[in-house]
């Protein structure tokens, strides 16, 4: 097995449920989907390493065994939420190969009761790789409302969010080159 950083195993646990349903660790049920297939685990040792990520996050809350029993695991809301952050992480807004000279303006106006949820926002259009046009504007050259429903569904303000679709912005020139367009 790789070395895997600090928090690693247990990210790739909650990505793999998140994106899977469940995992189990029973030998004895051939259909389930194993754990131990996301990892290149050789021995007992490694096995255990994940085994022991898994007991954490249960504890910590963010997975629970299927009918209380058992080895399988599926993910708790507190887990969902934690996955998709994670999720989040690992997402980019793929670039065309030609511009389709479209600007994307994403716009977000989020309640000051999801203040939390308003800041993620701001970091997560930031990490996909939007340019900050204005306070909660944002704008990208590249096709992105997959990418904008998912963010906006995983901090369930979805419905804050609007996506403009527009042929001219005002200082479009430097944002061609800071886009590589």
């Amino acid at each position: 097995m790789e070395k895997y950083e600090k928090g690693e195993i247990a990210e790739i646990i909650l990505r793999t449920l998140l994106a899977v349903g469940f995992i189990a660790f029973a030998v004895a049920m051939p259909n389930a989907v194993q754990i131990f297939k996301y990892f290149d685990t050789k021995n007992a040792r490694e096995r255990a390493r994940i085994k022991s990520a898994v007991v954490r996050l249960e504890q910590a809350g963010f997975v629970k065994r299927k009918d209380g029993r058992g080895g399988i695991f599926m993910l708790t809301e507190k887990g969902r939420e934690k996955a998709m952050r994670y999720a989040i992480g690992q997402m980019k807004i793929a670039s065309l190969k030609t511009w389709d000279k479209k600007w994307r303006l994403v716009m977000f106006d989020v309640p000051e009761k999801k203040k939390q949820a308003r800041r993620a926002i701001n970091f997560a259009l930031k990490r996909l790789g939007c340019a900050q046009y204005q306070k909660s504007i944002f704008i990208t050259p590249f096709p992105c409302e997959k990418e904008i429903d998912f963010v906006g569904e995983c901090f369930d303000v979805r419905d804050h969010i609007r996506i403009i679709v527009a042929v001219e912005v005002e200082g479009s020139e430097s944002l061609k080159k800071a886009f590589k367009v």
